[in-house]
């Protein structure tokens, strides 16, 4: 099997909105912790950022918020849609890499990151949810997201990839 981390739309922009704060904070522990275990392990970690944040991709907003942990090896893919597949290379991305199973973690738990999941699904890749390492606009709606859907823990990631 092999896997990624998807790091899905942590810009400034979102963590400008005081609603979203403090989710994205606890998010960005487990994203971060992910994506050294990934990047120890050699496995693609791929960042996700929308187009369509703020004035676009030479704004300020649009750039990745200051704590998240990136590296020169990861890949880069923008969007335009709330799911990451739709109308973008990610898919074909994951095929050249040979990745079957995605784990996807990120921002917003309500629309991007369930989007993007039911996305990969469609396109016939294994997925689960980062437990913990998803943010949003409201604290419910990322638990009900957590437990209506597949994910994995850090303890469970640190198995498959040692």
């Amino acid at each position: 099997m092999s896997i990624a981390l998807l790091i899905i739309d942590m810009q400034k922009e979102f963590n400008n909105n005081e609603s979203c704060k403090k989710s994205l904070k606890n998010a960005l522990e487990y994203i971060n912790e992910a994506s050294s275990m990934f990047r120890n392990a050699n496995k693609p970690v791929i960042i996700i950022q929308d187009e369509e944040v703020n004035h676009g991709p030479d704004s300020e907003g649009f750039e990745l918020i200051d704590e998240l942990v990136i590296h020169s090896s990861d890949h880069r893919v923008t969007k335009l849609y709330s799911n990451a597949f739709w109308k973008t290379s990610l898919a074909d991305l994951l095929k050249s890499l040979e990745v079957n199973f995605v784990v996807i973690s990120g921002f917003a738990a309500e629309h991007c990151v369930l989007f993007s999941l039911n996305g990969a699904l469609e396109r016939g890749f294994n997925a689960s949810i980062l437990q913990n390492g998803i943010a949003g606009f409201d604290e419910e709606i990322i638990k009900q997201t957590q437990l209506c859907r597949p994910i994995i823990s850090l303890e469970a990631l640190d198995y498959i990839l040692s």
